[in-house]
């Protein structure tokens, strides 16, 4: 049985860009604003998959460096990423791994060619810690050098509690958060 992917990277021309550190919250925050702003006439892109070729460099956990390349008002729109410990990203990583792993995932034709590699893999703790060594809150809210792209940063576990002032910040019509994936 197939299993949804998330959305992640969304984007809210002349409003707001979700920067996505992965296991960060995405799917309820992209689900919380397609949600609120379907049908307003405010617009929404997506970037929903690995299944679908990069355009340019563009995928769902696209890096703010990346997408600064690509939006023209950056320096106009708000920016925000949600910050999360890397070991509590890690863990949470482990833990979709394995639930995926039980259900199957890799043998779903939709499933994306890196999941599906990571999916079989004998050792893939190990895999997913060291890749995501490089993988820093701070790698993909600033350029390499570390210079500031104006990405304002807010604790995993107070999103919550910060979400009617993000949806404020967005320009967006205030709503619930929803609690997905809750691993």
């Amino acid at each position: 049985m197939s299993r949804p992917r998330g959305c992640a990277m969304i984007y809210l021309p002349r409003r707001a860009l979700f920067i996505h550190i992965p296991r960060t919250a995405g799917n309820s925050i992209t689900n919380a604003i397609a949600a609120t702003c379907t049908g307003k006439g405010i617009d929404v892109i997506l970037s929903t998959s690995y299944n679908i070729p990069k355009y340019n460099g563009l995928s769902r956990h696209a890096p703010a460096f990346t997408l600064f390349k690509f939006i023209d008002e950056w320096d106009d729109i708000y920016k925000f990423a949600i910050d999360r410990p890397f070991e509590e990203r890690v863990q949470s990583t482990i833990r979709l791994i394995e639930k995926d792993r039980a259900i199957k995932t890799n043998l779903d034709p939709t499933c994306g060619v890196r999941w599906k590699k990571i999916l079989e893999m004998e050792n893939y703790q190990d895999f997913i810690r060291k890749d995501w060594e490089k993988h820093t809150t701070e790698w993909f809210t600033k350029r390499g050098n570390g210079e500031d792209l104006g990405v304002e940063l807010y604790n995993y576990n107070e999103l919550p509690d910060k979400w009617c002032e993000i949806c404020d910040k967005c320009q967006i019509p205030r709503s619930e958060l929803p609690h997905l994936n809750k691993a």
